[in-house]
């Protein structure tokens, strides 16, 4: 998975993982991103699905424009 993400936020991201990663239990950078993102998705899931998984994705998504770094 390639993502962009505005560089202000990935740096905000990569400390607080830095600084938070021992007492929050993150293996790995990975780890903490693979929480957020399961956290977004599960808000997703309960404001406009009833709390119920949607149905798997295989496609590939469409691409975006590229976000500008703030």
């Amino acid at each position: 998975m390639t993502v962009s993400i505005p560089a202000a936020l990935r740096n905000r991201a990569r400390a607080a993982y830095r600084a938070t990663s021992y007492a929050e239990g993150d293996n790995t950078w990975s780890h903490f991103v693979t929480k957020a993102i399961e956290a977004e998705t599960a808000r997703r899931e309960a404001e406009h699905n009833e709390g119920e998984m949607y149905p798997s994705w295989g496609e590939n998504l469409p691409g975006g424009r590229r976000l500008k770094d703030s």
